[in-house]
């Protein structure tokens, strides 16, 4: 065994860690990144959709004109519920992005390595260095070698299986399982894709009859093309998921042709049995980034955007060099992530469309000024739970109601009071950061 000494040791080098990595090089900072699988490879159980907030910090790690280069953006997103038409533009030089994650984490730690971090692959995390209560480093298996590296700081951005995470202890909270499962693969893009005035949009999400279909553009003339099936009727998705998927899909009439021009690109994909957890963020010599500390529902599309600005962020907390700027850092990311995480859970429940967002779809094209808030809402300045507490908004369900629809308001009650829910914990989280700030102000570390 022979030692290393660093000033910090990543543990998972994707989007987070390898971003990370790339802006503590930059930095100045000694920094060891490893990783357990072979870089760079596909990361398969991502559907790697970035909005406009992740794409300016792949700018500003200096991969964002590498990604544009052959990833088509989409500016027009269309939201289509149960018929109901709804199409965000985004404004000039915002966009979202798709690209394949083999080619993004590639070029993340291809940024970390231009700035000095020492990337080692194939290297299996099995145990932390302890130095009394503190954690000082960890044991790496490569190559069938036993490796022993130290640091001032261990940081897991190694996933929602977080080896870390596990060895630290982190303590999970507000925590439930996937109300859906989602399966997906990638098809060759039609001629009439780009040609044809049905497809007028650049990403596509449908609610029909019970069912979802997703429509991403992504690298090299492709589509990522996928489905959320609740989470108890999974059996014939496991036994047979391109057909499945191609079956559930077929009647979809933006999606269906698109999936009789050909086979899809390599195997359909699935993932079962997730978990969506916020767990605790930092403690003594080491902390959590991205997924390893904080999951959610995927069917928002945010894991990897998330993963980014925390990347970001933390690196001022690692700067300020204390453990208690660290706790200060995980408490402002629970602000900072709730609602999102709380939208993904009402966005993932299965069950028929509410009829509250039947009302909205239909009212959207002649109020521009809540279709700005939906549109401020992907690039992520407005919250999505302040978006159908508008005073408009219960207008029209008042009116809605009185027309024979009473449903859509016992649909508005209970989206008022799961509001009511997120402010509640988003007020006992902003409390728990007034904390830790006046504990970094005074150089203590209370979790």
């Amino acid at each position: 065994m022979r030692a290393h000494d660093y000033d910090v040791i990543i543990v998972g080098a994707r989007c987070a860690g390898a971003t990370l990595a790339a802006f503590l090089a930059r930095a100045g900072a000694r920094v060891l990144l490893v990783d357990k699988d072979a870089l760079p490879s596909e990361h398969v159980m991502s559907t790697h959709g970035i909005s406009p907030p992740g794409i300016d910090v792949l700018d500003e790690v200096g991969v964002g004109d590498a990604v544009r280069a052959v990833t088509p953006p989409a500016r027009v997103i269309r939201l289509n519920a149960e018929g109901s038409i709804l199409d965000a533009q985004l404004p000039e030089g915002r966009a979202e992005y798709c690209p394949r994650r083999e080619r993004l984490d590639g070029l993340l730690q291809q940024a970390a390595v231009g700035a000095g971090a020492e990337l080692r692959d194939r290297s299996q995390v099995t145990s932390l260095v302890r130095h009394g209560d503190r954690v000082s480093g960890v044991r790496v298996l490569q190559g069938g070698r036993e490796w022993l590296f130290t640091a001032g700081l261990v940081v897991g951005a190694d996933g929602r299986h977080s080896t870390v995470a596990r060895l630290v202890g982190a303590h999970e909270y507000l925590g439930y399982d996937a109300r859906r499962a989602g399966y997906w693969g990638y098809w060759d893009a039609p001629t009439f894709w780009h040609t044809d005035a049905a497809y007028g949009f650049d990403m596509y999400f449908s609610h029909f009859g019970g069912e979802t279909g997703v429509v991403f553009p992504t690298d090299h003339n492709q589509l990522l093309i996928g489905s959320w099936p609740p989470a108890d009727r999974t059996a014939s998705w496991r036994a047979d998921p391109e057909r499945t998927l191609c079956t559930v899909l077929a009647s979809e009439p933006v999606i269906g042709p698109l999936l009789r021009e050909s086979r899809p690109v390599g195997k359909v994909r699935g993932t079962l049995k997730e978990r969506f957890f916020f767990r605790t963020g930092a403690g003594n010599g080491w902390t959590l980034v991205g997924d390893a500390g904080h999951h959610k529902d995927f069917v928002i599309g945010d894991g990897i955007t998330e993963a980014l600005l925390q990347a970001r962020s933390l690196t001022l907390a690692i700067a300020a060099g204390s453990d208690a700027a660290l706790v200060r850092w995980w408490r402002a990311r629970d602000v900072a992530a709730l609602p999102w995480y709380h939208f993904g859970k009402e966005a993932g429940a299965p069950g028929p469309l509410p009829e509250l967002l039947r009302v909205l779809f239909s009212r959207l094209a002649a109020h521009p000024t809540l279709k700005a808030r939906i549109i401020e809402a992907v690039d992520r300045r407005q919250l999505p739970v302040d978006i159908t507490l508008a005073w408009y908004v219960a207008r029209w369900t008042l009116a809605a109601a009185l027309r024979g629809r009473p449903q859509v308001l016992a649909d508005l009650l209970a989206t008022a009071a799961r509001a009511a829910g997120t402010y509640r914990e988003l007020r006992t989280r902003r409390r728990l950061l007034a904390s830790a700030d006046a504990s970094a102000a005074h150089g203590d570390v209370r979790t």
